[in-house]
């Protein structure tokens, strides 16, 4: 067998066209792509002696009845290695954890309660982060499957659901919400009280003149990055809310109060 003719290469080519040559072949002809197990050994084997300077020196220049043995035990450690694969283990194994908006402000400690394949119950204590991501996934190394002897032990994998939350809605690291205004003090501007996730108040002042519809930016009120720690904002909504007057005397007197605002508001 040709080394070179194997690879496509010529007997100048320099490593790096051969190790090039070896990777596009290897990935077209293995076994595990439905590749041809002959070609994939005799690819190896021609790469095995071509990437050695020695080995390649005495294969391009050989002795006289010198033979040159190939020992393919170690073919696919080989190919493994050249492309990054890691060995065979146990299997995975994977569970959900669910989670509060509120919890996910600081993280969560849980204990994990999962069953492997031989039916042994097990038990593992879990930091899931601040600042989580609803969908988002956790590895932790060696708490998976264990029933094949002789393999390294899976990992475990944690999804995390965040839940929904009735009042505050999650923008990545931000936080949207909502609040109703008397359309009368969203003219004349007003302090309001409103409530933090987690609890407790938070005042908000609104501009006299707000419109309704105007979002007001509240910095270090939204969630922690997982990475960094940054914290986002909590983005206000104002809704303009119509009072119902049934007194006439009132509106009376926010007729007058109109007709004023039109006057001074005239261009």
């Amino acid at each position: 067998m040709n080394y070179y003719s194997k690879l496509g290469v010529d007997k100048s080519a320099s490593p790096e066209e051969i190790k090039r040559a070896y990777k596009k072949l290897a990935m077209q002809h293995h076994p595990d792509r439905g590749g041809d197990q002959k070609t994939f050994q005799e690819i190896n084997e021609a790469y095995d002696t071509l990437k050695d300077p020695n080995k390649k020196a005495a294969y391009d220049n050989p002795q006289p009845k010198q033979q040159y043995n190939y020992n393919s035990q170690n073919m696919n450690d080989m190919f493994n290695q050249f492309f990054g694969r890691r060995q065979p283990k146990n299997q995975n194994l994977f569970i959900t954890i669910k989670m509060s908006l509120e919890e996910v402000v600081s993280g969560k400690d849980v204990i994990g309660r999962y069953t492997l394949s031989n039916g042994e119950p097990q038990v593992a204590n879990i930091r899931i982060p601040a600042g989580v991501e609803n969908n988002q996934q956790f590895r932790f190394r060696d708490l998976g499957d264990n029933s094949i002897k002789g393999l390294p032990r899976g990992d475990l994998i944690v999804q995390v659901l965040v839940k929904n939350h009735k009042t505050f809605v999650r923008d990545r690291l931000h936080l949207r919400t909502k609040c109703s205004i008397n359309v009368l003090e969203l003219i004349l501007g007003k302090d309001i009280v409103i409530e933090k996730l987690g609890g407790g108040p938070l005042i908000v002042k609104i501009p006299a003149g707000t419109d309704p519809g105007t979002i007001l930016s509240i910095p270090g009120y939204g969630l922690p990055d997982l990475n960094t720690g940054r914290t986002g904002n909590l983005y206000l909504e104002i809704k303009g809310k119509t009072p119902k007057i049934n007194d006439n005397n009132v509106l009376a007197e926010v007729k007058k109060l109109n007709d004023g605002i039109s006057v001074s508001t005239r261009r």
